[in-house]
């Protein structure tokens, strides 16, 4: 419902009268029963057959993301998305949690550990390296969180210090070649040019050095490009600023200028809208509260497994939201990231889904548990052959014990009567 509303908010024609906001939110609504739909299937999937889905749609994803990366069609400088509807790279942050785990269960095992790492790591590596290219802050998103995954699973951290140092210095070693390489139009230029080091650089140099360049701008011509170029950035600040009690909902004026504001730049047209404690604090409440409820969860799963899918889930979720919501309020670079469950989307939302079955699917097991131990409590248990032999024992013992104590009281008795009897004839 707070998407829906959000999202028909963030369409401006649903204020020029063009009849199309009606179309828009009927599409994000069907969306969202695709998503709602998809969580219901990974719900009430066995972890079997969970397991072994993500194994196929990861390998399916790599195949497509190596596609989009050699042959894609480009849109805003990278090629992300086919018929710009389906994005491998959303699919592949709920096969790589499910994977990833499956792998960090199995790495109790140090045999396993020693022969399986390896190509653990090549798989994550060149998921995740296939990414990169199109989507920096996509890749960053999904390599944390299975970095929390394999902390919190236990993995050894000589093992750790591997996963994360070779793709550190394989990105430093491409950026540097990519610098000492002459651009041309083919051969190895071609294929550095893919991976936007330029665009990154200055993505994060501008962002750091725009108070600099306003202060430096001696003429308005100076600060209107200045503007132009950060203009999102700006209108995302302002909408926030503007929102410190709320304009009501429907009556954003900053979401107009604001390029995707149903989708990257959501969180602040909520703020100006809502407020800053209902829409801004209270967005970050319910993703906070998501986090510790997660935390709870963790401390009643059974298995490892579980236990680190529920993290790796959580972790994505969260972390997704709190990038999206530094961008808008000036802390990150623009990236491009949804909000998740509350931004336009399609891929997005379907994944999102799977995500939340994912964790609703732990926490049903948890349930179950919990019911089949308070019915074992409760239900008295029928007596056992071996327990009924036992009592028939015990019976018979105390049988002749007491045929025992009887015959020593009618000793006893006869004693004590011949006594009497010689005592009198005395």
């Amino acid at each position: 419902m707070v998407s829906v509303v959000a999202v028909f908010s963030a369409s401006s024609d649903a204020i020029s009268g063009s009849g199309r906001a009606a179309g828009q939110i009927l599409r994000h609504v069907a969306f969202i029963a695709v998503g709602f739909g998809t969580l219901l299937a990974v719900y009430s999937l066995p972890l079997r057959s969970i397991k072994f889905f993500s194994f196929i749609l990861l390998f399916f994803c790599i195949a497509l993301l190596g596609y989009l990366l050699l042959a894609g069609s480009m849109h805003q400088g990278a090629a992300r998305s086919l018929g710009g509807l389906f994005q491998p790279s959303e699919f592949v942050k709920f096969a790589l949690i499910v994977v990833t785990a499956f792998f960090v269960d199995e790495f109790r095992n140090e045999e396993v550990l020693k022969r399986w790492f390896k190509i653990f790591c090549f798989v994550v590596w060149t998921t995740i390296g296939l990414i990169l290219p199109m989507n920096l802050s996509q890749a960053i998103i999904i390599f944390i969180p299975i970095l929390i995954m394999l902390i919190v699973g236990a993995v050894p951290w000589r093992n750790i210090a591997i996963f994360v140092g070779v793709p550190i210095v394989g990105i430093i070693l491409l950026s540097v070649v990519a610098t000492v390489v002459p651009k041309t139009d083919g051969g190895v230029s071609s294929i550095l040019g893919k991976f936007r080091f330029e665009t990154w650089a200055g993505r994060f140099r501008n962002h750091i050095d725009i108070v600099e360049q306003w202060q430096k701008s001696d003429s308005n011509t100076e600060k209107w490009a200045i503007i132009r170029q950060y203009d999102q950035v700006i209108y995302a600040k302002s909408a926030i600023y503007d929102g410190k009690i709320g304009v009501a909902p429907g009556n954003s004026v900053w979401r107009n200028r604001l390029q995707e504001v149903s989708k990257d730049f959501i969180f602040a047209m909520i703020v100006e809208e809502y407020g800053t404690f209902i829409g801004g604090l209270g967005v970050i409440f319910l993703y906070l509260w998501l986090l510790w409820r997660g935390g709870v969860l963790i401390r009643k799963v059974d298995t490892v497994f579980q236990a680190v899918v529920i993290v790796g889930a959580v972790t994505l979720i969260v972390f997704q939201a709190f990038v999206h919501i530094a961008v808008n309020v000036g802390l990150l670079p623009v990236t491009g990231q949804t909000l998740p469950l509350i931004s336009k989307g399609g891929t997005s939302i379907m994944v999102m889904g799977m995500l939340f079955g994912l964790i609703l699917g732990m926490s049903r097991k948890i349930e179950e548990k919990d019911e089949a131990t308070e019915n074992k409590t409760d239900t008295p248990q029928e007596p056992t052959d071996k327990d009924t032999e036992t009592n028939d024992t015990d019976l018979a013992i105390c049988t002749e014990e007491e045929q025992q104590d009887k015959e020593t009281f009618d000793f006893v008795e006869i004693s004590d009567t011949t006594d009497t009897t010689a005592a009198k004839d005395s």
